[in-house]
């Protein structure tokens, strides 16, 4: 018990001398949500639209507007037609608060709310908005039950903001952890 104490004085103390806080940009969030919702895809399927559909990358914007992280999805259709298969892309734009869970030791996202949904090209965005509205509830609940970034428990560092950090700061470009003993 008395060398557990003295490990966690010794990491308080190293963490204290490099660093009071740690950060997770924007870039690193897009790569870990890409890879996340690339797990959890499979292609979508519409029988009453003959539609199929492929995710595509996200978009992280932190801060922008206070206290909050935009994500924005997009998705590229085909639709079976009778004629000529048509080929459109929806856009999914949803705003929410991150938070972090120090049992997890995840930032997940809380309070999401789609803000914007586009088609391109705009002739067919009322053909694709039962379909759109499908996609943007499947990307919501995947945003509000999976995290969005989890700390790396095999990085010695993480690990360290893993078990100090218990308050998340929005700062534009980043969210900060911020340590507490």
């Amino acid at each position: 018990m008395k060398l557990a104490h003295v490990v966690i004085l010794a990491a308080s103390t190293m963490l204290a001398a490099c660093s009071t806080s740690y950060s997770v940009s924007e870039g690193e969030l897009e790569n870990y949500l890409n890879q996340q919702l690339r797990k959890q895809h499979k292609s979508q399927g519409n029988k009453e639209l003959g539609a199929e559909l492929v995710l595509g990358d996200s978009e992280v914007d932190i801060g922008a507007t206070p206290d909050t992280i935009a994500v924005t999805s997009s998705a590229r259709i085909k639709l079976n037609t009778p004629i000529i298969p048509l080929r459109a892309g929806l856009s999914f734009t949803f705003s929410a608060k991150p938070y972090y869970d120090p049992v997890d030791k995840a930032i997940y996202l809380k309070e999401v709310e789609l803000t914007e949904i586009s088609a391109s090209p705009r002739q067919v965005e009322q053909i694709l908005k039962p379909l759109g509205q499908q996609t943007s509830q499947w990307v919501s609940v995947i945003l509000q039950n999976q995290p969005v970034y989890s700390l790396d428990q095999s990085d010695w560092r993480q690990d360290l903001i893993g078990r100090f950090g218990r308050e998340l700061k929005i700062k534009p470009g980043k969210l900060e952890f911020v340590l507490q003993p």
